[in-house]
């Protein structure tokens, strides 16, 4: 009998980091994310007065990148803003074109924001028992739009890949403002196709 890549395993969903137990834990901070704002003046001008918030952490499971294995991820991203633009995820294409994913909202309010190749933007809300399918060739990234945290479990293929590099040096096409206390999604003046 040939034993198995992996085990069966079973994780317990909410808690401080999402999902229970984790395997590694990650935290970007302001400084990790200072080429993804938009006012990357004001990102500098925190980070000169000693200001470096927390933005986001990721609690994941993750497997060997063989394919046929999914990884599971829960990600925890903090309330605030830099200027009037919400706090969120770097974002990434996955490396394996043709790699999907799934959310599913645990607490908190936010909106996903999902970019092609061409550029053309799709978004959707998630919160509390919502769940998300990202295509494949979709880049995404989560932006907290809630007075709380956001927290959601990610599923993806094991051996997808994550591509930040393309995302930091074009940016996405839209942003998540705030206007007069509600989220807005308008365009990047920055963005390079």
């Amino acid at each position: 009998m040939v034993k198995p890549l992996i085990e069966p395993f079973s994780l317990v969903l909410g808690g401080s980091s999402g999902i229970k137990p984790y395997k590694v834990r990650l935290e970007r901070r302001l400084s990790d994310l200072r080429g993804f704002f938009h006012n990357r003046r004001l990102v500098e001008e925190k980070l000169s007065r000693g200001e470096n918030p927390k933005v986001y952490e990721v609690y994941e499971v993750p497997q060997e990148p063989v394919s046929g294995h999914l990884s599971l991820a829960s990600t925890v991203i903090f309330p605030g803003k830099v200027g009037d633009e919400y706090y969120f995820t770097k974002g990434h294409f996955h490396e394996k074109e043709d790699a999907s994913e799934v959310y599913i909202g645990l607490e908190g309010e936010g909106i996903i924001l999902m970019q092609n190749r061409e550029g053309e933007v799709r978004h959707l809300r998630i919160g509390p028992n919502v769940v998300l399918y990202v295509p494949p060739g979709f880049a995404h990234r989560t932006v907290n739009v809630g007075s709380s945290r956001l927290v959601f479990l990610a599923i993806y293929p094991s051996d997808a890949g994550h591509d930040y590099g393309s995302i930091a040096e074009t940016g996405f096409a839209k942003l998540v403002l705030e206007r007069e206390g509600r989220p807005v999604i308008v365009d990047n003046p920055s963005y390079s196709e």
